[in-house]
């Protein structure tokens, strides 16, 4: 296992000496080294509250083959030793000796997991001091940081007491000191611009909030907001996923940029909900439980959290819309309500008024799938108040997802599926039957509209899809930008970030992008990265307004590579520019290895024959020796001279004939090497 870190800082002696103290610990370099040591390692057992039961975890530890911490700090000791510090850091870190390491040789497991360590025995109380200032932002056995596992077991537990001030940073990072469990959880309705289910009336929608309490008592909280369709259920979609068609539309017109190219619509001119008072208290009790866990590692260290589905989702007015601009406004709306330019209300029906009181206006987004691209989406409208989005996997053009080349795709293998099946599947008001029956026949007449205007039959990009390209507008995106994608990720393809990040490439905005080699997974549960660390630098900095560096300190790409297990490396940009884009010309009959020129394709014949499914054809149809070989053309060219890396996005040029009037053309790039990736 490797614990890549790339949010740990090394500030001056003096900093660190500061910020030992600020967290509690006996940090003085003038006090005896034998006295420093024993008051730091007693500190690192919170959860033992008398001497006798610290005295029991030290001897617990062993300092090298000879004696335990105990019998070692009992000697009153002057120094310590390299290798006697970490082998007892290690052991503090979680590592078992004997089993993850030799007691003779911390170092050599130490290299193997790129923990950071000291290069010179601790021969001054000054020397210690900066060794457990190394340890406590290592990584432990289990992945969080040292100071994190401390506070876990209780090491901060006095800073949660009465909490009204900021809570304390550390190494750049701000810390763990709100009970999460303990936040005041509350919701709002908030006051849009929209009418998306055509009643003649604002939609409000709702929004769950979580706030550290000590809110109550004057404390002023920067938001964590997640737009998340999905937060009040899922419906089932059976009954309207579409059956794949196995014949294609022959292609009649090819349209202008002009035909296709989705024109802003005018804000309706509606009547706003009538105000009836003021409340610096919520009504309702927020009884969902927050969905992401991303966002809950930030609650306890004094973010507030909240979360809106948007329009047509359980507890909201509206219909679902799949992507529009009407959607996006809608979490704008929320935004706007936390940086105090908009109303929201108590309930529904009394016109009673409450602001975000609690709010600095500091909003960063955060979210995966599609709650990633509601982020990208508002951030393409340059909302005030919205620092910086963290958005992972998130689709920057709903026709990236759903078609691709004038062809209807399946995202993910989920064969079917559609921009009206996601509505279906989002449109949580139909949980709640009272609401239900009075917007049931409206809700089927738009949803019809959604069905004929995203056009399975052709398959091309449409003003409707265009006005679901977020990357139009995204000249306007004034937040930092936190990218982060799989580039095996077939769901929500890295396409979506690839061009989202080059169409905030100029703009004077600080931008950073994670590629790791996983699938449609999060990535702060990718064991080898300090994600959640980074994110945390990277926030402190732009809701808390630290110093902290983390525009430089982290690297603008970071991928993981495809080849070395848990391997990271970090590059100034991602994608070559034009200049520096090569030209790969090949003959069929001269640069591959027996070629041949055509094909029959019996692919449909034999997936049937084979019971295969869209996962087992996936593989087969890349098989060298496989039961379609008759039905694809495998182009192998000659080995490279030297290792090459493909950067960006491909593109092919062909010349073909085919003997139909459609066809479906798919290529890949495949690597025959034998490195397992």
């Amino acid at each position: 296992m490797k614990l890549n870190q790339f949010a740990r800082l090394t500030p001056d002696f003096k900093v660190q000496v500061a910020e030992l103290k600020q967290i509690g610990l006996q940090a003085d370099p003038d006090d005896a080294f034998s006295q420093s040591a024993t008051d730091l390692f007693n500190a690192f057992f919170p959860e033992a509250y008398t001497l006798a039961a610290k005295e029991d975890k030290l001897a617990q530890v062993a300092v090298n083959m000879d004696q335990t911490l105990a019998a070692w700090l009992a000697k009153k000791p002057s120094k310590m030793t390299r290798r006697d510090f970490y082998n007892v850091a290690l052991q503090l870190l979680g590592f078992e000796a004997f089993t993850d390491f030799d007691l003779n040789d911390p170092f050599k497991m130490m290299t193997a997991t790129k923990l950071p360590s000291l290069d010179h025995d601790l021969t001054s109380t000054a020397d210690l001091l900066k060794a457990v200032y190394l340890l406590l932002n290592t990584r432990t056995k289990h992945l969080v940081s040292y100071l994190d596992d401390l506070a876990n077991r209780g090491f901060l537990k006095d800073f949660q007491k009465n909490r009204k001030t900021d809570p304390p940073s550390f190494n750049g990072k701000v810390q763990q000191v709100f009970d999460a469990r303990q936040a005041v959880r509350e919701v709002v309705w908030i006051e849009s611009d929209m009418d998306t289910d055509h009643d003649g009336q604002r939609d409000l929608l709702e929004a769950t909030i979580y706030r550290p309490k000590a809110t109550d008592q004057g404390l002023k909280v920067p938001v964590l907001f997640t737009a998340n369709p999905y937060f009040h259920g899922t419906n089932d979609v059976t009954a309207v996923t579409h059956v794949p068609e196995t014949t294609l539309a022959v292609k009649t017109h090819g349209a202008s940029k002009a035909e296709v190219t989705a024109n802003p619509e005018e804000p309706a001119n509606l009547p706003h909900h009538p105000v009836n008072g003021e409340a610096t208290q919520a009504e309702a009790y927020a009884e969902e439980n927050s969905m992401y866990a991303f966002n809950d590692y930030f609650l306890a260290r004094g973010f507030a959290v909240v979360y809106s589905a948007g329009v047509g989702t359980r507890y909201s007015d509206g219909f679902r819309t799949t992507g529009d601009p009407e959607e996006t406004d809608g979490a704008v709306a929320v935004i706007e309500w936390l940086t105090g330019k908009r109303r929201a209300f108590t309930n529904r029906t009394d016109g009673i008024t409450i602001k975000a009181w609690w709010s600095t206006g500091l909003v960063a987004m955060t979210g995966k799938s599609y709650l990633a691209t509601l982020a990208m989406a508002a951030a393409t409208t340059g909302v005030d108040g919205l620092k910086t989005i963290v958005a992972d996997a998130g689709i920057s053009s709903w026709y990236d997802y759903y078609r691709e080349n004038g062809l209807v795709v399946a995202p993910g293998g989920f064969q079917g599926e559609d921009a009206d099946v996601l509505a279906v599947d989002t449109f949580s008001r139909q949980k709640s039957g009272g609401d239900l029956i009075n917007i049931k026949q409206a809700w089927e007449k738009h949803l019809a509209t959604i069905t004929h205007d995203q056009d399975r039959t052709t398959g091309a990009y449409n003003t409707w899809w265009d006005a679901r390209n977020y990357r139009k507008n995204a000249n306007k995106v004034k937040a930092d930008v936190v990218l982060i994608h799989g580039l095996n990720d077939w769901n929500v393809k890295p396409t979506n970030a690839i061009k989202f990040w080059e169409a905030i490439a100029d703009l004077p905005i600080q931008k950073k992008l994670v590629l790791h080699q996983g699938q449609h997974v999060y990535v702060h549960n990718v064991r080898s990265l300090d994600f959640l660390d980074m994110m945390n630098l990277w926030l402190t900095h732009e809701l808390l307004g630290e110093a902290n560096g983390a525009e430089d300190v982290l690297p603008n790409v970071v991928v993981q590579d495809n080849v070395a297990v848990q391997t990271w490396s970090a590059y100034q940009n991602f994608a070559s520019p034009a200049a520096e884009h090569v030209t790969n010309t090949r003959n069929l009959k001269t640069d591959f290895e027996a070629a041949t020129d055509q094909f029959t394709d019996h692919a449909t014949a034999t997936f049937n024959a084979q019971h295969d499914t869209s996962a087992s054809f996936e593989t087969a149809i890349i098989t060298p020796n496989s039961a379609y070989a008759n039905s694809r053309l495998w182009l192998t060219q000659p080995p490279l001279e030297r290792d090459q890396t493909l950067e960006g996005i491909p593109h092919l040029e062909l010349t073909l004939a085919i003997d139909a009037p459609t066809g479906i053309l798919s290529v890949r790039l495949i690597d025959l090497g034998m490195a397992k990736r």
